[in-house]
């Protein structure tokens, strides 16, 4: 069977026993922003482990799509070394949400594995917790299996926990005896084969998990309500094993994909050590393709961190086959091949998959180049058989070395790497970029007028523009600078890339403008200038400017319009990495790997100018985080929400949470103009753009301009584009025509030249000093002296700009006795330059112009001594 008949008759068998078959879960999970793959079959369902959610149905089977690399689950270290570890694989699973339990599981387990797929039973073992009699009884009354090969085994392969606390439980596992010939520990006396004994003969195929406890606090067990039954068995493994392989490399989910690494590289896939980049390979591109079309994303943080650092390896790996120019792209047609039928995303995103692979891999490829270049260097001047932690880092930050590619390069020359030293680096520079970003109460150094007891300021400003507040304490030097903490207050404090509020706080007695509003953890700092009076404990007025309030709110609530009119024109793939709401204009970064194109900046700003015009009402409500996520809003990963957020719903168009200020309606916004689109780092392109007043006053300043224009060129505005396109056709042909005037007046002068020639040993010999405006005008002038010299060597300088040009040609005929190269090498060092060329025509540059007589002289001394005989 091949490996897409294998997965249809798992899910068929199970569809036959009541389950619904439901789709893979994406391996991203943009809903939870605390996991960076998807990295087991339940990770969906634990929300009704959990019993935070009702199953719709009570029986489900699926295969799902897992990444295991970064965070507590990573085998990416372990890839290719042997024929079972992978980032990316496929979990077979069945669950019961509180319908059939521990006999049916086992039945049908059975049932499959050895009526349906004909597995030998007297090769299979079954292992049970330590406790679980119930289940060891079970595979003895419900399977023909030899009850020899049921055995009891501890917590540490027999008992499943999702965390510390909550749900867990025993877990019976199925095992094949794959004969002596796969131990790979024959050489250790010790050793024994046995189930779990730790080498390649016996293999796990399935594990199914009966979760009937829930652990508390203090570590005890209590019987859950319902129980529930959640399945796992490795695809690849069962493909391995069905398709009678020695290892998960040889079956066909992984061989079409090592033939085409062997075509690219010229190098034969072995299955021993020799095999391991081909291995590693084909599992990273799998890895990377399936997260690529689940909407992630290489970049420099994050689950973007790991696939970069997949993605860094794979080409590394690459380099080893010596293979040099971008390939693992090349890679996707025949991956959509083999799984593109039951994964239709790979084909639906198969062009954007290559296009960023392929970004990626030419990125690298320059940094690698380099960064080889300078390991060579470390290596020549290491002392020890380790690198150290300082360097180590140098190559990840200057060159984009992940630590594990500097290891795996040291590790081929047998040296170590310090990694404490390389994290305590990593450190310091997280450290550095906290205290750039964070305002920090504890750390200035001020003393404060205390007036009442520190309490969290109270912050009314999404309802309230002003407040009747007391102020707890302030700073005040001597240039009226003051720092003030209110009881409560209106002040937005920034966060979240929104500027804060300015405004006054005051009394009949007082007025303090307002400038800045910064928070240390639930106190907000605000920042401003005394204007008159005394600051005194009595109560003040806390009032906001409204209209700046509001521009920041238009530019606020479009960005929720802009990160989902990107998605719709760009692709899903499209996520929010930063933004700067400032009164004026706005900032949005996010995921992309070109360049957007005019034509789809037109469309971005049609969509959401459509929706402005729509004056969508913007809702604001406060809901439980996981109520919102259901309902489908868009959290931003890396972010910690709380047990409660806010989320913002723009008619049906787009709903996110964020803690921001916003309109009431997007008609509020009024008019909304993209004014750059730009690069700043791999992978993140910036947005910035303006709404409301500055929108139009942007848009009039453009119709000014070109009014002006217009009237500079004396054509009406809609014929200026027409005009520019004629004046600079007209001033190309107004270029040609003047150089090639030069090149006659430069032949003519030429023609004065070689009748200075000398003879130099039979051979003519011109040399001269010429006026230059433009040196790239040396190569022509070097092709006509050629031709008028006919037979001859010619060297020529010429002063521009203080520095110095040489040009020296040879005719054809000498080319044998000399070469213009080795020539003008010799020639450039008189003047502080350096040179060479092919053998009829050579240039060079130097620094000091003075030396040009010097050179002169020398040259006809210089080419004898050059003469090849």
């Amino acid at each position: 069977m091949n490996s897409n008949e294998i997965r249809k008759q798992y899910l068929q068998f199970f569809k036959d026993k009541g389950h619904t078959v439901v789709n893979s879960a994406p391996v991203i999970p943009f809903d939870d922003p605390t996991l960076l793959f998807i990295n087991a079959g339940m990770n969906q369902y634990k929300d009704i482990f959990l019993g935070k959610r009702t199953p719709e149905n009570n029986r489900v089977a699926n295969s799902q799509k897992c990444i295991r690399a970064g965070g507590k689950h990573n085998d990416l270290d372990e890839v290719g070394r042997d024929g079972y570890h992978h980032t990316f694989f496929e979990m077979l699973g069945n669950w019961s949400f509180g319908d059939y339990y521990k006999k049916e599981a086992i039945r049908w387990a059975w049932e499959l594995l050895t009526e349906v797929w004909k597995l030998p039973k007297v090769k299979l073992y079954a292992t049970v917790h330590k406790s679980d009699k119930e289940a060891y009884e079970l595979w003895k009354t419900e399977t023909d299996i030899d009850q020899n090969h049921i055995e009891y085994h501890d917590d540490k392969d027999n008992f499943w926990e999702m965390g510390n606390i909550g749900p867990c439980g025993p877990c019976s596992e199925i095992h094949i005896d794959r004969g002596e010939e796969f131990c790979n520990l024959k050489s250790d006396e010790d050793h024994e084969c046995k189930v779990n004994g730790g080498c390649h003969r016996f293999i796990e195929l399935w594990n199914l998990v009966f979760i009937q406890f829930l652990r508390d606090e203090k570590g005890k067990l209590h019987q859950l309500k319902d129980k529930f039954v959640d399945t796992g068995a490795g695809f690849e493994r069962l493909c391995q094993v069905l398709q009678n392989k020695k290892s998960n490399y040889d079956t066909d989910l992984f061989q079409p994909l090592i033939k085409k690494i062997e075509q690219f590289s010229l190098e034969k896939y072995h299955s021993n050590q020799q095999g391991t980049s081909h291995r590693v390979i084909a599992d990273h591109i799998r890895a990377l393709a399936f997260a690529i079309a689940d909407g992630g994303m290489p970049s420099n943080e994050g689950r973007g961190y790991v696939l970069r650092r997949i993605l860094r390896r794979a080409a590394r790996h690459g380099r080893l086959l010596s293979v040099k120019k971008p390939f693992l792209y090349k890679l996707v047609d025949d991956l959509v091949k083999i799984m593109g039928e039951s994964f239709p995303e790979l084909k639906e995103k198969k062009t954007l998959i290559k296009m960023i692979i392929k970004a990626e891999e030419e990125r690298f490829n320059e940094t690698l180049d380099k960064g080889l270049a300078k390991f060579s260097e470390i290596l020549l001047n290491l002392k020890g058989n380790q690198i150290p932690g300082d360097v180590a880092f140098m190559l990840y930050d200057t060159y984009g070395f992940p630590l594990d590619l500097t290891m795996i390069m040291a590790e081929e020359r047998n040296l170590g790497v310090d990694e404490k030293g390389f994290e305590k680096e990593m450190e310091k520079q997280r450290k550095r970029a906290r205290d750039a970003a964070k305002f920090d109460l504890k750390n200035d150094d001020v003393e404060w007028k205390v007036f009442r007891p520190i309490v969290p300021t109270e912050f009314i400003g999404y309802t309230e523009n002003e407040a009747n507040c007391k102020i707890l304490k302030f700073h005040l030097d001597k240039k009226k600078n003051v720092k003030i903490v209110l009881d409560k207050t209106p002040f937005y404090a920034e966060s979240g890339g929104q500027m804060s509020d300015t405004g006054t706080i005051y009394n009949k007695e007082c007025q303090i403008f307002i400038t800045d509003v910064q928070k240390d953890a639930d106190i907000f700092i605000h920042l401003g200038k005394l204007n008159k009076g005394e600051i005194t404990s009595e109560a003040f007025t806390a009032e906001i400017d409204i209209d700046r309030r509001m521009d920041i709110a238009r530019n606020h609530t479009v960005t929720h319009l802009l990160h989902k009119a990107l998605k719709e024109v760009l692709g899903d793939h499209i996520q929010q990495k930063g933004s700067y709401l400032h009164p004026d204009h706005l900032r949005f970064d996010f995921t992309h790997y070109q360049q957007v194109s005019k034509h789809q900046l037109d469309i971005i700003e049609r969509i959401i100018n459509k929706k402005i015009r729509e004056c969508l009402p913007v809702k604001t409500e406060v809901k439980k985080i996981q109520e919102a996520k259901k309902e489908g809003a868009v959290a931003l990963f890396g972010e910690k929400y709380g047990e409660n957020v806010r989320v913002i719903t723009i008619g049906n168009y787009s709903k996110e949470l964020c803690g921001g200020t916003h309109l009431d309606y997007t008609g509020e916004i009024g008019l909304f103009k993209v004014i750059s689109e730009s690069s700043i780092a791999a992978g993140i392109r910036r947005l910035e753009a303006v709404t409301g007043m500055k929108a139009e006053r942007y848009v009039k300043i453009l119709e000014d301009n070109i009014a002006e224009i217009g009237r500079v060129l004396n054509a009406p505005a809609s014929a200026v584009i027409e005009k520019i396109n004629k004046l600079i056709t007209e001033n190309k042909e107004f270029s040609q025509q003047l150089k090639q005037s030069r090149l006659k007046a430069t032949g003519n002068s030429l023609d004065e030249i070689i009748n200075t020639a000398v003879d130099l040993e039979g051979v003519k010999l011109v040399v001269a000093e010429i006026e230059l405006q433009n040196p790239g005008m040396m190569r022509q002038i070097g092709d006509q002296l050629k031709d008028k010299l006919k037979s001859g060597i010619g060297v020529l300088f010429a002063e521009v700009d203080q520095k110095v040009s040489i040009l020296t040609i040879v005719t054809k005929d000498l080319t044998k006795k000399y070469q213009a190269g080795k020539i003008i090498g010799k020639i450039a060092e008189i003047v502080d330059g350096k040179g060479g060329g092919r053998s009829d025509m050579a240039m060079a540059g130097g620094k000091d112009a003075s030396k040009i007589k010097d050179a002169v002289k020398k040259v006809p001394e210089i080419i004898s001594s050059m003469k090849q005989n």
